[in-house]
């Protein structure tokens, strides 16, 4: 056996081998791994699966008064494409203002004005039809340009009267002379509106007499009235109830529930009519359904729902003609000419913004640099 092959020297060449194998696979990996590549396409975005726990997109409705029959909400929201209706009752915030996040608004024609001033009105003019709508209603559209709100349903407001079994009907729908000094009577707290009721029980026109006419009409309306004022609903309930013999309410109450206190309860109308309050609608501006919107009010006004809006809700049809205005309803209503001499109720009045029109331009008015001769006047 030669001793020199288990030497240290003669170990070395091997390990030195053994050595440039490693350095050359190592640096064959770094150079694999460290060299440029193609970029790869992005992948495109997997749209997450729709929850079922999401909500379907609803329209937020306010109202004032009574409420739209649910079957008349899942008719309109059963066609293709159309959301639910999200109906809220139109009342204020605990800081007085109004709640400005709806899509739609009705209410009443003397809260238009006053929400108008927290939001702005979408012009319905060419998107909401007037077609059928009686000409006098159509008249009546609480803006001064006539096309931010439309009526679509109208309240007569009556005197209502506890009567004793076996009172003579007429006797009953007697006007009252001096309905301020009634036994037992209780009021609306709304006193703009008793206070256009003032005006018309001296045979005066509510609409008419400037505003001190109306300062004076409600000054003393809240003297005559102190301590007997309530909300309508106190004002309904005790007339039910017997605690109450008389009292001022609209006539949709009476409409609704004919048989209230064991019906004994009669409409009571002034010799010179009454007054009519209208439901107008209104679609916000900046609404993001403001579309759908238009075609909601559009659903409201149709013959359909106009037609059984008496019996559905209390309120008359804007689409009646002259006369008719509670034909189909099976409660008698109060005889006369009341409503041809009834009053709109628009208190505080909207002024209507008068139009600056120039005169027109003659030879005999030409100024004179423009090469025509000015005349004297």
């Amino acid at each position: 056996m030669d001793p020199s092959r288990n030497s240290p020297d003669s170990r070395i060449p091997g390990l030195i081998g053994l050595g440039l194998m490693a350095a050359v696979g190592l640096g064959f990996a770094l150079g694999h791994r460290l060299q440029p590549r193609a970029e790869s396409p992005e992948p495109l975005p997997v749209a997450a699966p729709a929850s079922i726990f999401q909500t379907p997109p609803k329209l937020v409705v306010y109202q004032e008064g009574p409420a739209i029959p649910q079957v008349w909400l899942d008719t309109f929201s059963s066609g293709p494409g159309y959301p639910k209706i999200d109906l809220r009752v139109l009342t204020r915030n605990p800081d007085g203002s109004w709640p400005t996040d709806g899509d739609a608004y009705l209410l009443k024609a003397r809260s238009f004005p006053e929400l108008g001033k927290s939001l702005g009105w979408a012009d319905l003019s060419g998107k909401v039809p007037t077609d059928g709508i009686n000409a006098v209603y159509r008249g009546q559209s609480f803006d001064p340009a006539g096309a931010r709100s439309r009526p679509w349903r109208i309240s007569p407001w009556f005197f209502m009267r506890k009567v004793a079994p076996g009172t003579n009907p007429k006797v009953a729908m007697a006007a009252p002379v001096r309905w301020v000094s009634e036994a037992g009577a209780l009021f609306p707290q709304d006193t703009d509106l008793l206070a256009a009721l003032w005006i018309k029980g001296q045979n005066r026109s509510v609409n008419f007499g400037g505003e001190n006419a109306r300062t004076s009409a409600k000054q003393q309306v809240e003297a005559a009235l102190a301590g007997r004022l309530a909300s309508e609903e106190e004002c309904w309930n005790g007339l039910k109830n017997g605690q109450v013999n008389f009292s001022y309410l609209p006539s949709w109450r009476l409409v609704l529930d004919p048989q209230t206190g064991g019906g004994l309860i009669r409409w009571a109308v002034l010799s010179n009519g009454t007054l009519v309050d209208f439901e107008v609608m209104g679609v916000r501006e900046d609404s993001a359904k403001k579309e759908t919107a238009f075609r909601f009010l559009e659903f409201l006004l149709a013959p359909s729902q106009q037609a059984a809006l008496l019996g559905a809700t209390g309120f008359f049809p804007v689409h009646s003609k002259p006369g008719m205005e509670w034909a189909g309803s099976t409660l008698a209503m109060p005889g006369g000419l009341w409503f041809d001499r009834s009053e709109f109720i628009l208190w505080p009045y909207p002024q209507p913004v008068a139009a600056v029109v120039p005169p027109a331009v003659t030879e005999t008015n030409l100024p004179a640099e423009s090469g025509g001769e000015s005349k004297p006047q």
